[in-house]
């Protein structure tokens, strides 16, 4: 099949050793993002609308806290700031009226109504994040273009095959897209492919981590590490999703 622009960034992580191709384009694109949101979006009216009324999540703050521009982070601190202080304010005349509430037997009391609105304000405050939300949909339409790479290019389809298989994460957002993205005929064998994989890639990991536990036993102090040295981080990755390691943090 000939390389099309949006099939070229599957295609490159698909040529890199990793126990989850789609963890590199996640972490790729988590880094475009977050250096695009401290860069060329402070210019764009309709970002900053959107990290002001979204903001960011704890994971994401961090993040940025860690990148060197923190004039940006306070400016788009400050204004998300207000916008949460515009929303809380709302309810203000109802906290005020708690003062003289007074609760009946049947009836629900003022404490109530008030603590249920502000938790949920509360909620989709601390919920929302624009990276998040980009990273999601962009997933999303990686794991359609894998799909169609899967169903209609040999070379790539032998790729995956060879491939170390996925994390439970991005398996389940192949699962969850084949159905909508696959016709019938093809969406059957892949999720019989997918799932074989799967299956001889958990049991190689876990005999990595068998061997790691079994590192730590005197009478196997001779025994060579292999590839179990660094098991605990790829079993992690491979059972939830890539974490921002030590070695990474240094890195970046």
């Amino acid at each position: 099949m000939k390389e099309q622009i949006y099939t070229i960034p599957v295609n490159e992580v698909y040529d890199t050793d990793c126990e989850c191709p789609l963890c590199e384009l996640e972490k790729r694109l988590e880094r475009e993002t977050l250096d695009y949101a401290l860069g060329a979006a402070m210019m764009e009216p309709d970002f900053r609308l959107l990290s002001n009324e979204k903001g960011f999540c704890n994971h994401h703050f961090a993040m940025l806290f860690d990148m060197t521009n923190k004039l940006a982070l306070a400016l788009v601190l400050d204004t998300h700031l207000e916008e949460i202080r515009k929303k809380l304010s709302l309810l203000s005349k109802s906290a005020k009226s708690l003062e003289n509430a007074k609760g009946g037997l049947f009836k629900k009391s003022g404490a109530s109504d008030f603590n249920e609105k502000l938790s949920g304000e509360l909620t989709n405050i601390s919920h929302g994040c624009i990276v998040c939300d980009k990273i999601n949909y962009t997933m999303e339409r990686y794991a359609d273009v894998l799909l169609y790479m899967w169903a209609n290019d040999e070379v790539f389809r032998n790729k995956f095959d060879k491939s170390k298989g996925l994390c439970l994460k991005h398996m389940k957002l192949l699962c969850d897209t084949a159905l909508k993205s696959l016709r019938d005929n093809q969406a059957a064998p892949f999720l019989s492919a997918m799932y074989s994989k799967q299956i001889s890639e958990l049991e190689r990991i876990q005999e990595d981590i068998h061997k790691f536990t079994l590192k730590f036993d005197y009478r196997n102090k001779d025994m060579p590490w292999g590839p179990a040295q660094d098991a605990p981080i790829r079993a992690i990755e491979k059972i939830s999703g890539f974490i921002k390691n030590d070695a990474e943090q240094k890195k970046n």
